[in-house]
């Protein structure tokens, strides 16, 4: 069956999501020399050392990711030397997030990740554009997907 049109809207879709993809990928440790963080941890490191001190669920309202997720990934950078978790001295309740100084060097060695870049290509469209996006791809990853689980950060496996 042939398209009556020259590109139909699915194609549209199709190749976008594909666009998409593939910049992830390419940035995927796989195809990068740096292998010590997956691109979903650069990300969050990222956003750390331009937000030094949030705490996880202000990392996650930052990163526009569920709060379990950037959890998980924070707990695995600590684990790695990256992070720390200190008690704010302004309130001993809450506990901030900062890089060490092997989180630092990591961040300055690497350049933006893709998740930046999408975001703020997201951040620059009208509102209109963005809320339509938004309710497009709901319905879409619900059609698709309709588990409704909480998703991980981009090429981030939940039990990495």
């Amino acid at each position: 069956m042939t398209e009556t049109r020259p590109l139909s809207d699915s194609r549209i879709i199709m190749d976008g999501l594909r666009r998409i993809v593939q910049a992830l990928r390419k940035a995927s440790p796989e195809a990068g020399a740096d292998r010590e963080v997956t691109t979903a941890q650069a990300f969050l490191l990222r956003t750390l050392q331009a937000n030094e001190g949030a705490s996880v669920n202000e990392l996650a309202t930052l990163s526009r990711t569920h709060q379990s997720s950037v959890s998980e990934v924070v707990a695995r950078l600590e684990g790695k030397g990256l992070v720390d978790r200190r008690h704010s001295k302004a309130d001993r309740r809450r506990v901030e997030l900062r890089l060490t100084a092997a989180g630092v060097e990591l961040v300055n060695r690497r350049g933006k990740t893709p998740q930046e870049e999408m975001l703020a290509a997201i951040d620059a469209l009208p509102a209109e554009t963005r809320t339509a996006l938004a309710k497009g791809l709901h319905a879409l990853a619900a059609a698709v997907s309709p588990t409704g689980e909480t998703p991980p950060l981009f090429f981030e496996e939940k039990d990495a």
